[in-house]
């Protein structure tokens, strides 16, 4: 197995559309969609985001993370996590965050208990709590919170993305399709 950072352009726009649909599934509405138009066209287009693989030596990828980075590019947040149906299992995503977190300074985010213990087996030892009720987990590289207080991370406005597809509908078909496309190209990569 290897960690392969996604750089060309439509094999990552095809593993985007991938990690969106696994993530959110196919009940979600338009959160796929909007996640897929935010990354692309803010996270990606900024360099504020990076897609990793764990793949086989054949190229089979078997987990997928969107990585994105704090406001001063010196930390960086996991913001998606997912194997592809039929390939990977939670083992595979275990390897790509510990490797991740063993060479970068990356925080992970917990909903419950059980999304703690996920990263504590990945060698995420050190957590603080957030808002809302979230823990936050930190990297063994991830440096200590400054006053208590972590470095924000480069997000987009998915009320204005939804927004904007309301108001051009255009937009909204042009990213539809592109997703759409990019997950059939998936399919050949895969």
């Amino acid at each position: 197995m290897k960690i392969v950072h996604v750089k060309n352009p439509e094999t990552r726009e095809a593993c985007l559309a991938k990690l969106c649909a696994s993530v959110y599934g196919q009940e979600a509405g338009l959160a796929p969609l909007v996640t897929f138009a935010g990354t692309q066209g803010v996270l990606f287009k900024q360099e504020a985001a990076r897609l990793f693989a764990l793949t086989e030596d054949d190229g089979t990828i078997l987990c997928l993370a969107l990585i994105s980075s704090d406001v001063d590019g010196g930390t960086m947040e996991v913001g998606m996590l997912s194997t592809p149906e039929g390939k990977g299992d939670t083992r595979h995503s275990r390897h790509l965050v510990k490797t991740l977190a063993e060479k970068a300074p990356l925080r992970v985010t917990a909903a419950d208990e059980t999304g703690e213990a996920f990263f504590r087996r990945c060698g995420i030892e050190r957590w603080i709590d957030g808002d809302g009720g979230l823990r936050i987990g930190l990297g063994p590289l991830h440096p200590t919170p400054v006053n208590g207080v972590l470095p924000s991370v480069v997000r987009f406005n998915g009320d204005g993305i939804v927004r904007t597809f309301k108001q051009e509908p255009e937009t909204f078909e042009a990213y539809k399709s592109r997703f759409v496309a990019a997950l059939e190209r998936y399919s050949n990569i895969a």
